[in-house]
């Protein structure tokens, strides 16, 4: 648990404290991502797993429910998944990172 940000003095309005606690939040905030397996010379592909990116570690959840894993990195994980997909259709894996509504596709 991280420690409580320090507040030297108070905030004069709701409106203020409520800024203040929006930015802590979204500073420390994970980042969404999702591992992608793709199939043949890229014929298909599918979601495996969607994970939260923290600062010491990844947190990550099949897509099935069956499977959770907490790993140092995100590519730790990636190699945990690509171990243990046991298709040998799957060509390789994606991490997408997910901002928002838009994405970034980072193949490692």
């Amino acid at each position: 648990m991280s420690k409580p940000a320090q507040v030297e003095s108070g905030y004069d309005t709701d409106e203020e404290f409520t800024e203040f606690i929006g930015e802590l939040a979204r500073e420390g905030a994970p980042q969404p991502f999702a591992i992608v397996e793709e199939y043949g010379e890229r014929d298909y592909a599918r979601v495996a797993g969607y994970g939260l990116a923290y600062d010491d570690r990844a947190d990550v959840n099949s897509v099935e429910g069956d499977f959770r894993l907490v790993s140092d990195s995100v590519e730790r994980a990636l190699m945990t998944f690509e171990i243990s997909t046991g298709d040998a259709e799957v060509r390789q894996l994606h991490v997408v990172w997910l901002n928002g509504s838009s994405f970034t596709d980072q193949v490692e």
